[in-house]
């Protein structure tokens, strides 16, 4: 009973560690407002009759002029909150923070699942994977903040939410090939399917997946017969491929830039997986201690087991391979030329950077391990505590907590309330008006910061789509969502 009790008050100790590393997060997503795509995105149009008529046309028109990840299509216009049509005020924030939660909550599952298969047959895993997990996710917290995708309805479905379901059919690979149960065979099929419809995914859901059967014998094993085996990787392709030959590909890409050759495309993707890698590396001092102390703690876990790790350079091939098929479908659509991303292609970008990083260090460490024959466990354990500390006192002795995103939205809350406070003005203002053509005059603004996202209408900017529209080229009709003929906003720049 003694024992339930500790692990009982370790997981609230834990559950409040965790708690107060969002607590930021959450504090910026609260103040969020509808963004573009959201407006755009809400169904609920006069002309279609009904939102179920209206939902069947979207989803062609999307087909054919938007692209071909449908399935995100449709759950981005299904659970909009802003089919409400209604202004939602701070309702839309705490929408917002469930998602990303539910999201964060996942990838962090994937990641322990994946943190306690390196750690199989050791002593004390789930502690050791829960304090590795944990220095995972402060990593992912504190280096930058994706605002596009945090604060954003339309760009957390297309990202975190996708990412999330990645990490999943990664976590169930490998539950599937220690078990056998075939309940995660369906699940990460399923959930497979609807993640390689999304483009950013198609490339490494792939990769993953060859990983783990090819490297996992436990997978094999489950599965003797070679076509049965890959029967989820088909249906993957079959997404994947549906996503980029639609016709839409075509029709937005010219809405971006000319073509460009693939040959160009792939030098730029291998540009930019390099530059914002070491972005992380050398301009983030958390990324640098987290490292180091997972190294030492795969030390510390391995020297007395001295179990064979994981082969790291496949990892690493592994790793560099779905960074570079995740960004180069968005550098070939759109043509790009310079080292660039919007910052939710950014989130899932880092997101794989960082994650390799932390597993990468720590199957390091365990190889260090491994090779010193000499049981070093409890040592280890303290030197990383050591190292721990010393580098969050070197943060705050050096200056360097203020890049932290934890110190940057304490530092900022005022604007970011301001700036919330501002816009809901605005949206509420426009909502409550009598008029049919409205303008909305503001003889202020508040300066830009990172952690709130605006809704996007310009200053002077008339905004008098038809009603029967579902997208423009300015990707955003609050006039269709107000039910407005137009809508004109002024302030300052």
């Amino acid at each position: 009973m003694q024992e339930n009790f500790i692990k009982i008050r370790a997981k609230l100790i834990l559950g409040i560690i965790y708690f107060v590393l969002v607590i930021p997060l959450m504090y910026s997503i609260y103040y969020s407002v509808p963004a573009s795509d959201d407006f755009a995105m809400a169904l609920g149009r006069d002309a279609y009759g009904n939102p179920v008529a209206e939902f069947f046309k979207a989803v062609g028109f999307f087909w054919n002029n938007r692209g071909g990840t449908i399935i995100w299509f449709i759950i981005e216009f299904l659970l909009n909150p802003l089919n409400l049509h209604i202004h939602l005020g701070h309702a839309y924030g705490i929408y917002m923070i469930v998602a990303f939660l539910l999201c964060f909550g996942v990838i962090l599952y994937s990641v322990s699942t994946v943190f306690n298969y390196f750690l199989k047959n050791i002593e004390k895993a789930k502690l050791i994977s829960s304090v590795i997990t944990f220095l995972t996710a402060v990593m992912l917290i504190q280096n930058y903040y994706y605002v596009e995708a945090y604060n954003w309805y339309v760009g957390m479905v297309a990202y975190p939410m996708g990412l999330a379901g990645l990490f999943l059919v990664l976590a169930y690979l490998i539950r599937y090939s220690q078990t056998g149960n075939k309940k995660f065979l369906i699940a990460l099929t399923i959930i497979g399917v609807i993640v390689a419809n999304n483009t950013p995914f198609d490339v490494p859901i792939g990769i993953i997946f060859l990983y783990v059967v090819f490297l996992r014998k436990g997978f094999n094993n489950h599965i003797p017969v070679f076509i049965k085996r890959y029967i989820p990787l088909i249906c993957f392709m079959a997404s994947g491929l549906a996503a980029v030959t639609a016709p839409g590909n075509s029709a937005r890409q010219g809405q971006y830039t000319e073509p460009v050759p693939l040959s160009n495309s792939l030098i730029q993707t291998f540009a930019d997986v390099k530059y914002f890698g070491m972005l992380i590396i050398k301009e983030r001092p958390v990324t640098f201690i987290i490292a180091a102390v997972l190294v030492i703690i795969g030390f510390a876990a391995n020297t007395k087991a001295h179990k064979k790790p994981e082969n790291i350079i496949t990892l690493a091939i592994a790793s560099f391979l779905v960074c570079f098929g995740t960004v180069l479908p968005y550098v070939y659509g759109r043509g790009m030329t310079r080292t660039y991303l919007d910052v939710r292609m950014q989130y899932v970008l880092d997101y794989f950077i960082q994650i390799s990083i932390c597993f990468g260090c720590f199957v390091l460490g365990q190889w260090i391990g491994y090779i010193v024959k000499t049981n070093l466990e409890k040592l280890g354990y303290i030197a990383a505590c050591a190292v721990a500390v010393l580098g969050a006192c070197a943060l705050i002795v050096t200056g360097r907590y203020a890049t932290t995103v934890s110190y940057e939205v304490y530092a900022k809350c005022a604007e970011i309330k301001a700036s919330y406070d501002l816009w809901n003005g605005i949206l509420l203002e426009i909502e409550q008006s009598d008029s049919d053509d409205v303008v909305v005059n503001r003889d202020y603004n508040i300066h830009w910061n990172k952690y709130f996202l605006y809704s996007g209408m310009e200053p002077g900017e008339v905004y008098a789509v038809d009603l029967d529209a579902f997208y423009d080229s300015q990707q955003i009709l609050p006039n269709v969502y107000y039910k407005k003929n137009s809508i004109t906003v002024n302030y300052p720049r």
